[in-house]
């Protein structure tokens, strides 16, 4: 008779997360708070729309090469560096930023930018909380509602 293996994570990660046990052939565990924004929409603090705009910037982050990641030792072959310093992912990240340090201010900017992309607890200040909440909702409307209606030339027949 064979066991199954499997890796349902380990006492620390149970002690420190929230962790869901997925069943099926292979169990496996899943963290479901990794970040301060899965943490506060598990806590009920902030909406599903403001989470998914929280991952919608860290999705971005992640695709303009913010966070480290390991050097690459590969020989080119003469083709432009896929590692340039404005890569299109870059661009649009600094967009999006742009668009919350326009729109509601430096302090909004920072106090985004320091919860969703460097993890950092602001569930204490009520204020800071509701600054974080106004900029990832700026974002949700702004960015990932579909943007501008194409037909906003036209006049409404009312």
């Amino acid at each position: 008779m064979t066991s199954k293996h499997t890796d349902l994570g380990t006492n620390e990660i149970h002690q420190r997360h929230s962790v869901m046990v997925e069943g099926g052939k292979m169990p496996r565990a899943k963290v479901m708070d990794q970040t301060m924004i899965d943490r506060y929409l598990i806590d009920g603090l902030l909406s599903l729309s403001e989470h998914q705009a929280g991952e919608y910037l860290l999705n971005q982050a992640s695709r303009a090469g913010i966070f480290a990641k390991p050097l690459r030792y590969d020989v080119g072959g003469g083709e432009p560096s896929k590692d340039a310093m404005a890569t299109e992912g870059l661009m649009r990240f600094g967009r999006t930023l742009a668009l919350v340090r326009k729109a509601l201010g430096i302090h909004h900017h920072k106090i985004l930018q320091s919860v969703v992309l460097e993890n950092r607890d602001v569930s204490s200040d009520s204020r800071d909380l509701k600054i974080l909440k106004q900029a990832l909702r700026l974002i949700a409307d702004r960015r990932m509602s579909g943007g501008r209606n194409p037909l906003r030339h036209l006049k409404s027949r009312s």
